[in-house]
């Protein structure tokens, strides 16, 4: 398999699967009431604009998932919270919960399908260490509430694995996490590589292209990608089974090692903290 970084607009890419980063509504992200909208371009709205009213009429047809409430609670997608998104009531059904993917025709794009892919949000996670601890009725959930870097990772392999269950050989794929959900795009790159290690990426893809936006985003996973796989002066590899065996996320972004965490009252929870190399 060939992997590539591209620097360009994913909705602009040829390939026989694109996928998004979406919400869990699959209600479209481009909502410019919500602050983290706010003078920025995300890749799903860019998908959507060339893509047609036919993408939004297909992932609103999309069956409701009900969300589980006691254990192993998964929390919803805060990017979905607009208020144009709650005017319209959009965002209250849950289509696509963050970790998964589900793939639609691809209408207007030059693909055969889009692959919806929710990553979850850092705000509440800090890079996968805090978890959350609050459930809907006050109780503590961090005993059974998935990891958010877990999450990330659950995302790329699911992204992987709906792509091929379309004989998509040639696939496009956004920084999952990067943008609106502001995941570091060390992270993100370390993350897609981890998924990457546990798919068999040599059967069931020709075309692995990591479609950027942002010159600090290819920054970040070109050096992610080169500490890997090794210097490339057109920012492509060539991937053989088994290459990426015994990858570890850590090894390419040390924030993703076990630390000890102490407690935080602060609502942002336990965080990393550079200056002293520990947690407060």
């Amino acid at each position: 398999m060939r992997l590539r970084l591209l620097k360009g607009d994913i909705s602009r890419v040829s390939a026989n699967a694109i996928v998004t980063s979406a919400n869990d509504a699959l209600c479209g992200n481009d909502q410019p009431l919500y602050w983290r909208f706010t003078n920025q371009r995300n890749v799903d709205g860019a998908i959507r604009k060339i893509a047609g009213p036919g993408l939004r009429d297909a992932c609103l047809a999309l069956p409701e998932i009900k969300p589980v409430i006691h254990e192993n609670e998964e929390p919803r997608d805060i990017s979905r919270w607009a208020e144009t998104a709650k005017k319209r009531g959009l965002s209250r059904t849950l289509r696509c919960a963050p970790g998964s993917a589900v793939a639609t025709r691809a209408y207007g794009l030059d693909a055969d399908w889009c692959v919806h892919a929710v990553a979850p949000d850092s705000e509440f996670g800090y890079e996968g260490h805090y978890q959350g601890n609050i459930g809907i009725r006050g109780e503590d959930v961090r005993a059974t509430s998935t990891p958010p870097i877990a999450r990330l990772h659950a995302t790329y392999l699911n992204a992987f694995k709906v792509c091929s269950t379309k004989d998509a050989r040639t696939v496009a794929l956004p920084a999952l996490g990067a943008g609106v959900k502001a995941w570091r795009p060390r992270i993100a790159a370390a993350t897609a590589l981890g998924a990457l290690s546990e798919f068999d990426y040599s059967s069931n893809f020709d075309d692995l292209a990591v479609v950027l936006g942002s010159d600090a985003a290819m920054v970040a996973f070109t050096r992610a990608f080169e500490a890997v796989l090794g210097e490339s002066e057109d920012h492509a590899w060539e991937l053989e089974p088994g290459r990426l065996d015994g990858f570890e996320p850590a090894s390419v972004a040390p924030e993703l090692a076990p630390r000890t965490q102490r407690p935080n009252s602060g609502y942002a929870g336990d965080h990393w903290n550079p200056s002293d190399a520990g947690w407060r």
